[in-house]
């Protein structure tokens, strides 16, 4: 059954892989069609910035999120057991992410996001070996 399953897992790793090449790729368009709008408009005469399709930021952003989140799933359905590992590092990406990209919070929010993701950043590091020696035993 455990073969089977890493079959499976390594099947969807590489088709994780491929959309993960595809949002790279779609990310080097955006910022090469941010680069030409700002271009135009210093040509125009024109060097205030103005947002250009913010959203695909927020989408890139979730999707960092989710690849993470994926790999937690997928360390469970190996192993049954949870890498601390993995929510850890899904913890720090998710609170710099929504710190950096997120427009629509408060400053306090940002405040929170900012202390949980150092402190769990830090605890990370100094727990490092600890947390390699726990994921190692299952």
């Amino acid at each position: 059954m455990l073969l089977f399953i890493e079959k499976i897992a390594s099947w969807i790793d590489k088709l994780v892989s491929i959309v993960i090449l595809l949002v790279t790729l779609r990310l080097v368009l955006y910022m090469l069609t941010s680069l030409w709008a700002v271009v135009q408009n210093f040509i125009a005469g024109d060097i205030w910035l103005y947002d250009h399709d913010s959203e695909i930021l927020d989408w890139i952003v979730i999707y960092i999120v989710l690849v993470k989140a994926y790999k937690v799933l997928i360390s469970y359905t190996k192993y049954q057991h949870i890498s601390i590992r993995y929510v850890t590092e899904l913890v720090i990406i998710t609170c710099f992410v929504e710190f950096i990209f997120e427009r629509d919070i408060t400053d306090m929010f940002r405040i929170i996001l900012g202390i949980v993701g150092l402190g769990s950043l830090f605890l990370f590091l100094y727990f490092q070996e600890t947390i390699k020696k726990l994921d190692d035993k299952h």
